[in-house]
């Protein structure tokens, strides 16, 4: 597959799939990145979701963890991505 060339996949766990109100979202944008995925993403679902995702610099919360096809994206938002990949974003969960 190349990559940038077709639909991506978001599964998402946690707070962020209850802001998206969506368990998986696809991307048809043509991501190349993860962070390209991410940034799409926010820009969809809007506001809330984009907080969850991104600190006020810009920049993916270092608390998250990303995978690409049940793969530690080792390169983070830089990891490339090609059509029909499944980008999972799971949260840190905290309580008491």
């Amino acid at each position: 597959m190349e990559s940038g060339n077709g639909a991506v996949t978001l599964r998402l766990y946690g707070a962020l799939r209850q802001a998206a109100c969506d368990r998986d979202v696809t991307l048809t944008a043509g991501a190349k990145t993860v962070g390209d995925a991410l940034a799409e993403f926010a820009a969809l679902k809007g506001q809330r979701v984009a907080e969850l995702i991104f600190d006020r610099t810009g920049k993916v919360w270092g608390s998250l963890i990303l995978l690409v096809n049940d793969e530690p994206a080792d390169l983070g938002e830089a990891s490339p991505v090609s059509s029909g990949d499944v980008i999972s974003i799971l949260m840190p969960l905290a309580g008491g």
